[in-house]
């Protein structure tokens, strides 16, 4: 009796110990907004449909509290559609989009890619503005299109996920001089 008393001791202990453990990952909902930074440039000259060219995220993505996304987390966009600028004047055209960001091993996928949006206050303003004049209008040079490195832009997670909350490294402690130590010529003195 006494040995099956310990054995479903045994078993329940464990089980009980594994359901109580706080669970450290994250929801991150669908449409959640990622502000990245091009790391090149993107001509419509130069590229075409399929190019791929290197992306990163510019700002840490929180959810409440909790860092998800930090801010350069390195990822991939892609060029959708390209056309050279052509006789009579006609302009270039470009059309980019931000595929995904990797977080640790898995890549989060993106989407809704806008381009010249700063800053998270105006994030719906800008992306409205965007939509009506077209996001691209302040790259247009002489029928060509071209958008620089360092260009912000911003896209939204596509589905809902779930990430480990990224721990923010703790600053290196500080370090003591010998004026610290002894306190230096304006130490108090008690007699």
């Amino acid at each position: 009796m006494f040995a099956r008393s310990v054995l479903l001791l045994a078993v329940i202990v464990p089980a009980m110990g594994f359901a109580q453990e706080p669970d450290s990952r994250v929801t991150v909902p669908a449409l959640t907004p990622v502000i990245v930074r091009l790391e090149e440039p993107i001509s419509s000259n130069k590229n075409k449909p399929g190019d791929r060219f290197r992306i990163s995220v510019a700002e840490d993505v929180r959810v409440r509290d909790a860092l998800v996304i930090p801010a350069g987390s390195a990822g991939e966009g892609e060029v959708v559609h390209a056309a050279k600028s052509g006789a009579g004047g006609k302009a270039g055209e470009l059309i980019l989009a931000a595929r995904f960001v990797r977080v640790g091993d898995m890549d989060i996928r993106l989407r809704s890619f806008a381009l010249g949006v700063v800053g998270k206050d105006q994030t719906n303003n800008s992306l409205a503005a965007s939509m009506v004049i077209g996001p691209f209008a302040m790259f247009v040079k002489g029928g060509v299109i071209t958008v620089p490195p360092e260009t912000l832009g911003i896209a939204k997670t596509a589905l809902e996920f779930k990430l480990p909350m990224v721990v923010s490294p703790t600053p290196p402690p500080a370090v003591q001089t010998e004026e610290t130590i002894t306190g230096g010529e304006h130490e108090s003195k008690v007699d």
